[in-house]
């Protein structure tokens, strides 16, 4: 009795042993102080900038500096009619004689002139900041924005402390500083720097102008405790309020900026869009002319479906990206390389005469036929090439590249034709 044929089995897959599952190794414990910095940076942007390259990096914090500056330079024109209330408030004190003496109210109200003052002196750098952009010194305008809101925070604390001697109750002094923080926006490091001088100065000034100034004897040390903690309970509270805020806007701008590229970038190959193709063309188109020729370079992988159906989709994708990057190495700097559609690639040749986009293009054709692709082997495309003539719109333009690019595939594809 013979044995039937039994169909080939596929290879199994060698077994491998499993591995043993080792007993958990505890973190180890980095202390009180990196607990803090780890907690610290969920309410700061830094994590979010650090998973970004250079230059993304770079414009999130260029785009938020010039938000900056613009809400600076809002806060200078608004702190002018402020000043202007504050000072005829003090020339009327002045008037009644209430800045004379050596009693407490006559220099309650000597520090709330200098308090407003300072008001009107922080409009000066604020104005300049936007003086220093124009002149595209971002030092500068950094380090304006830190004198005005030096400026400002003095003078809101100043305020605030004395509506806390005078009332007792630190409500003044919150509404202050939240206001401070949140509308505007230092740099990473100068941000936490300005809040530690905050809690500082706001501490000998709550604790020692009713001392020295009223002359009063000190409180108990359970009283100057319990001020010392509640100030620096608020601080914390408005520092991470503000840094909540500056996160959230870092992330937006970061959603915002991959969004646009998104829109922009053709996600497979790296090269334009073809909305974003279609808006380089337009913009070329208005400025074209007879002194400015424009040209167009239609280019159609020939026989793709063949790539997809053979080799498979994964290795089709490949070919799209080589091709592309050859139109980007090959072609010129000032040209846009853009992907029109499937296995359609566009380039934009401004100031090109028609004669020049048919070499670039007879250059492409002939490398690219050269170019050996991994696993698929040689590819030929055919090009189609039309210079834009007046009055002409991105749809007939890209209509006539398009079937000047047919007719090299009617004549044979691997060509190149004039529309």
């Amino acid at each position: 009795m013979t044995t039937p044929d039994l169909p080939p089995t596929r290879p199994t897959r060698p077994i491998r042993p499993t591995p043993r599952i080792s007993a958990a190794v505890p973190a180890p414990d980095l202390g009180w102080w990196a607990r803090w910095r780890a907690l610290a940076e969920q309410f700061d942007e830094q994590r979010l900038l650090a998973d970004l390259e250079a230059a993304d990096r770079q414009q999130v914090r260029r785009q938020v500096q010039v938000e900056s500056a613009s809400s600076v330079m809002a806060l200078g024109w608004l702190a002018v009619p402020i000043f202007i209330l504050l000072m005829r408030m003090d020339l009327l004190r002045i008037a009644d004689g209430l800045l004379v003496g050596n009693d407490v109210p006559a220099w309650s109200y000597r520090l709330l002139l200098v308090a407003h003052a300072m008001v009107g002196v922080a409009a000066i750098p604020a104005f300049l900041v936007g003086r220093a952009r124009r002149r595209d010194s971002a030092a500068a305008a950094v380090t304006l924005q830190a004198i005005h809101v030096s400026l400002i925070l003095t003078a809101a604390m100043t305020m605030s402390v004395l509506g806390l001697l005078s009332r007792g109750s630190t409500y003044g002094f919150v509404v202050a500083m939240i206001t401070a923080n949140l509308i505007y926006h230092l740099p990473h490091r100068g941000r936490w720097v300005f809040n530690a001088i905050a809690v500082s100065i706001a501490g000998l000034l709550s604790l020692g102008v009713d001392h020295l100034l009223l002359g009063t004897a000190p409180l108990s040390p359970l009283a100057d405790v319990t001020r010392i903690v509640e100030i620096v309970i608020i601080l914390l509270l408005t520092i991470l309020s503000g840094s909540v805020v500056r996160r959230q806007r870092v992330r937006s701008i970061i959603v915002e900026q991959r969004l646009s590229r998104l829109a922009l970038v053709d996600g497979l190959t790296g090269v334009a869009s073809r909305r974003r193709t279609e808006e380089v063309l337009a913009a070329e188109l208005a400025v074209a002319g007879p002194a400015r020729p424009l040209a167009v370079v239609m280019v159609d992988l020939d026989d793709f479906k063949t790539v997809n159906d053979t080799f498979g989709h994964n290795a089709g994708d490949d070919v799209l990206r080589g091709v592309a990057r050859l139109l980007q190495q090959r072609g010129r700097l000032s040209d846009t390389v853009g992907r029109w559609g499937g296995e359609e690639f566009v380039l934009v040749c401004p100031d090109t005469p028609v004669t020049g986009a048919l070499g670039l293009a007879e250059q492409l054709r002939e490398r690219l036929a050269r170019q050996e692709f991994v696993g698929v082997g040689k590819r030929t495309a055919s090009f189609g090439v039309a210079e834009a003539r007046t009055g002409e719109t991105v749809a007939s333009l890209i209509g006539r590249a398009d079937a000047a690019m047919y007719e090299a595939k009617r004549a044979g594809r691997n060509r190149v034709r004039e529309a």
